[in-house]
């Protein structure tokens, strides 16, 4: 069950990638909120909004959510009550043009309907900007001064964030099947913000070396390097290897000779890290070094044991004479 739940979380986000549609877009968030990762669906949420949808329209998807959720869409669907085919758009001209014939009563039930749909679609700039004009003409009505603004987005996603999801392990589970088919599928901003996540509740977890090789595809090379460092020794030699070949690629020569070094730091037989290093060569001029030291200093010791005999000898033969 939960592969088919994650292919068809992968068929949506392909879907919406490529259509930038609202529809693919609530569609994507139900998905996510079947499988419990509310958090993930706040975030398409708020991108929802952020591309002109409304709570009205958001309303279509609440039966894939928890009871708390419903109930609170449940009351903006009966607060839009029997005129859910006059917008918040058409109250307000409506009134504009009763007050402008003389008709300050009917406009300010238009008024009035205006900013409570506002309201409703969580539109809080508009609805402020109504209940200002509403203030402004209607200075001592007493329905005027108890209306007050409704921000039902921020109601929402706050809502949402007390929502309760998976168990730090089943998350784990969860995000890591998504980030692997993700990355298949190459999702990849996706698919690291996955792998990521799966490493923050599991820092010991095998996402990180499928995140280190994610990052060397996106060409993030340094970070790469870091979520490297943090493996067990053969895995994190071998991932540091792969990267040198990045570095080298873009140019950047004493970054992949710095990793060969940690490489042999590790490891000084791995593959051709001696060669690659010079390792051998540098070995043997050592060695040259030390024994041309060696030798210079037996010579220097005999020359002066020689110096020595030759002074004692002259001190024999001053003492004779």
């Amino acid at each position: 069950m939960k592969e088919k739940e994650i292919n068809s979380i992968i068929e949506s986000l392909r879907n919406y990638k490529a259509s930038q549609s609202k529809g693919e877009l609530l569609d994507l968030i139900r998905r996510y909120s079947n499988i419990g990762l509310f958090n993930v669906a706040t975030q398409y949420i708020r991108n929802f909004f952020k591309e002109g949808g409304e709570i009205t329209e958001f309303i279509s998807i609440s039966d894939s959510f928890p009871e708390e959720i419903r109930d609170f869409l449940s009351q903006i669907k009966e607060g839009h009550g029997e005129d859910e085919d006059f917008d918040a758009d058409s109250f307000l001209e409506m009134g504009e043009l009763l007050w402008e014939i003389g008709s300050p009563e009917e406009a300010k039930d238009n008024y009035i309907k205006a900013f409570e749909y506002y309201n409703i679609q969580g539109d809080s700039d508009a609805a402020g900007e109504v209940l200002n004009t509403l203030r402004e003409r209607y200075p001592d009505d007493s329905e005027v001064e108890n209306l007050k603004p409704k921000n039902l987005k921020e109601k929402l996603f706050s809502l949402m964030e007390e929502l309760k999801g998976p168990s730090a392990a089943d998350e784990v589970n969860l995000r890591y099947s998504l980030a692997k088919k993700m990355h298949e599928n190459d999702l990849l901003p996706e698919a690291e913000e996955n792998y990521k996540r799966v490493i923050e509740l599991q820092s010991d977890h095998k996402a990180r070396r499928y995140l280190v090789a994610l990052l060397n595809e996106r060409h993030s090379l340094e970070e790469a390097v870091e979520y490297a460092r943090e493996l067990e020794k053969d895995e994190r030699v071998e991932e540091l290897y792969s990267l040198i070949e990045s570095f080298n690629a873009v140019g950047n020569k004493g970054k992949a000779n710095s990793l060969l070094r940690d490489i042999y730091e590790i490891d000084p037989d791995y593959k051709d890290v001696k060669e690659l290093l010079n390792i051998e060569e540098e070995e043997k001029v050592k060695k040259e070094i030390s024994v041309e030291e060696e030798r210079e200093e037996i010579v220097s010791v005999e020359e002066q044991e020689g110096k020595e005999v030759k002074e004692e000898k002259e001190k024999k033969k001053i003492v004779f004479l």
